[in-house]
């Protein structure tokens, strides 16, 4: 009853580890609007705990009678965890979101099949560098990639349609901190807008997009 007890307790402890560390990834995830976050990565880390102890125990029980693999399980895991990653990818017109979503699901996975192997000072260490990778090396990621600002002008037939580029702008994370509209003839308007953007977007992307929407009369920025 004893080494029942010492080994339900080292589960338990696994199981609580896996899910605190999982949980406290996917807050940073979830703080930074993203789909897969509190709950998908606690998920994701106590699954592959899992794996990782029924690995071992089939390993202990069989291994006398069979050739059991004790990583074959966890292997399958890391395998399959691509097609949840790849769900957290978004692919827009503007460039492509949730990639760091996705590895991080991954690490969250490595690191959950290592606490359910036991490697403690292993799982621990590598869930410190992936914390330091989101929290701290995100503010130097914004040192290297500032944003940019310039003037959007956007001539409209129909001044209704400002909510439409407003929902365009919001979607590819772009800051409006100044509107201008002018009347011009034919019932005609020039919108500008006084927009902040991440230097890596790709505004002639987007300048397609609206050239292709109707009332949208043309577009152009300030280089």
């Amino acid at each position: 009853m004893g080494g029942d007890f010492i080994e339900t307790r080292e589960i338990v402890i696994k199981l609580l580890l896996a899910l605190t560390v999982g949980g406290l990834t996917g807050l940073e995830r979830e703080r930074s609007h993203q789909f897969a976050g509190f709950r998908t990565h606690i998920l994701v880390a106590v699954g592959s705990c899992i794996t990782s102890i029924t690995a071992l125990s089939l390993f202990n029980e069989y291994s006398a009678y069979s050739n059991v693999d004790p990583a074959r399980l966890p292997a399958q895991v890391l395998s399959g965890i691509g097609f949840l990653g790849a769900g957290a990818i978004l692919k827009t017109s503007n460039g492509i979101r949730g990639l760091t979503t996705a590895a991080g699901i991954w690490a969250t996975a490595c690191i959950g099949i290592a606490i359910g192997y036991g490697y403690y000072v292993l799982s621990l260490s590598a869930w410190l560098f992936v914390m330091i990778t989101l929290y701290i090396l995100k503010n130097i990621d914004k040192i290297f990639f500032k944003k940019k600002q310039t003037i959007f002008n956007v001539r409209v037939n129909n001044i209704n349609i400002i909510s439409m580029i407003y929902s365009k702008f919001e979607k590819s994370q772009i800051t409006v901190k100044n509107i201008g509209i002018e009347s011009e003839e034919n019932q005609c308007w020039k919108i500008s807008f006084f927009i902040i953007y991440d230097r890596r977007l790709i505004l002639e992307e987007l300048i397609k997009e609206l050239n292709e929407s109707k009332n949208i009369i043309s577009v152009d920025y300030l280089h």
